[in-house]
């Protein structure tokens, strides 16, 4: 069976070598790390590492903005906005000085829209297939976003993964959002485990500087 459609049915592999194997070298790196670990954690990002949720995340801000007499494009949103923290990038997007309540009344819309655009999410069956794997070893997962609870939650729950990590830090339970690495370091204090015990794949420029600060190793994830 091959990994993604293992991913899809809910059943587990039949070996693990054979998934990191398919998931490519960084998969066989990860798995070799492991193996020097009784357990470890990993942590991942959300956004565009371990979902392409750009096209979902442009949609839906897209349409919150319109209501309000503004818009994004789906370039602007992926090279701008992607893996940030929306009081920061909405800021220009809506004229370089909002109100704080009106940033937070698009923010809100764009989450009551975002289920909607679930079909526009594209997973890395990759990186699915390796947390399959760590997770089936007896490692720990955590997801780390800075996006908002809510959202991360359906998308998770449409892929038939929000089981998968026992703990989940959202933009919504740090006082520093990523560039710095609170998040990281919560998940790293959830499990009571060392960042030389915890491994985290990241993608933006803020998340790897996040992931980096940490002390952990950092697995970039440039294209699936």
């Amino acid at each position: 069976m091959a990994a993604a459609d293992a991913l899809q049915t809910g059943q587990r592999p039949q070996a693990r070598a054979d998934v990191l194997r398919r998931a490519g070298h960084g998969g066989q790196r990860c798995c070799q790390l492991c193996k020097r670990r009784e357990r470890m954690l990993i942590c991942v990002d959300l956004d565009g590492t371990l979902l392409d949720t750009v096209p979902a995340n442009a949609a839906s801000y897209r349409a919150a903005l319109e209501e309000q007499g503004f818009t994004v494009t789906d370039e602007y949103y992926a090279q701008y906005c992607n893996g940030g923290y929306y009081k920061q990038f909405l800021r220009p997007l809506m004229g370089g000085d909002p109100a704080p309540e009106a940033v937070e009344r698009v923010h809100d819309r764009k989450k009551e829209l975002y289920s909607s655009c679930l079909p526009m999410v594209r997973p890395n069956t990759s990186l699915l297939a390796i947390l399959q794997a760590m997770k089936a070893a007896g490692h720990d997962l955590a997801c780390v976003t800075t996006g908002s609870r809510k959202n991360a939650t359906e998308v998770l729950e449409y892929f038939h993964c929000a089981d998968w990590f026992g703990v989940f830090i959202t933009g919504e339970d740090v006082v520093r959002s990523k560039p710095d690495p609170e998040g990281y370091l919560k998940a790293m204090a959830h499990f009571g485990v060392t960042p030389a015990e915890t491994m985290i794949f990241e993608d933006s420029g803020p998340g790897l500087e996040a992931a980096r600060a940490s002390g952990a190793t950092v697995y970039k994830v440039e294209a699936f």
